[in-house]
C-alpha cells in the first residue's frame, strides 16, 4: 500500500429552496491510499479565521456505491453518501448537536491510486426539514516531486 501526498480542491454549491445559491472553494493537502478495493483519503482544516470553530480533521472512504464521512475535531460528524439511500446524523460542535439527514441523488468517483474525482449530489435537512440542495466536487491530484 502506498500513501500519496495529494492536492485537494473541494467546491461545493448549496441551492436553497428559495432560490438563491451559496459556494465555497477550499484548496488543501492530505493522504490518499487505496487498501482492498477502498480509497481513503485524509485531510486537515484549520478554519480559525472563517469561523472560528478551530482545527478538523477529515477522512473520506471510498467504495463501490459508498462515500463515507467522518470528520473529527472542532466538530464531529460520521456521514455516508449512498445514492437514494437516507443517512441520518449527529452534527456535534462547540455550540451543540443538531440532526442532519442528507439524501444523496449521485455519487460517483473515478479513481485511481494516483487520485480522481468524487462527485456528490444530495439534498440536506436540518432536524428534518429540507435546508438545501448540495453539489460537492472534489478533485485529487499527486504532489508531484519538483
Amino acid at each position: 500500500m502506498k500513501k500519496t501526498s495529494v492536492s485537494i480542491q473541494v467546491n461545493g454549491k448549496q441551492i436553497y429552496p428559495e432560490g438563491h445559491e451559496d459556494q465555497q472553494e477550499l484548496s488543501t493537502v492530505g493522504t490518499f491510499y487505496e487498501r482492498n478495493g477502498i480509497f481513503y483519503l485524509f485531510y486537515k482544516e484549520s478554519d480559525h479565521e472563517s469561523t472560528g470553530l478551530g482545527d478538523v480533521t477529515t477522512l473520506l472512504t471510498i467504495k463501490e456505491g459508498l462515500v463515507a464521512l467522518y470528520r473529527k475535531g472542532a466538530v464531529n460528524l460520521a456521514q455516508e453518501f449512498k445514492k437514494g439511500v437516507l443517512d441520518r446524523s449527529i452534527y456535534t460542535t462547540c455550540y451543540g448537536e443538531i440532526m442532519l439527514s442528507v439524501m444523496p441523488r449521485r455519487v460517483e468517483f473515478d479513481l485511481t491510486v494516483y487520485g480522481g474525482r468524487i462527485n456528490l449530489e444530495y439534498d440536506l435537512f436540518v432536524e428534518d426539514k429540507l435546508v438545501s440542495y448540495n453539489l460537492l466536487v472534489l478533485n485529487i491530484k499527486e504532489d508531484l516531486p519538483q
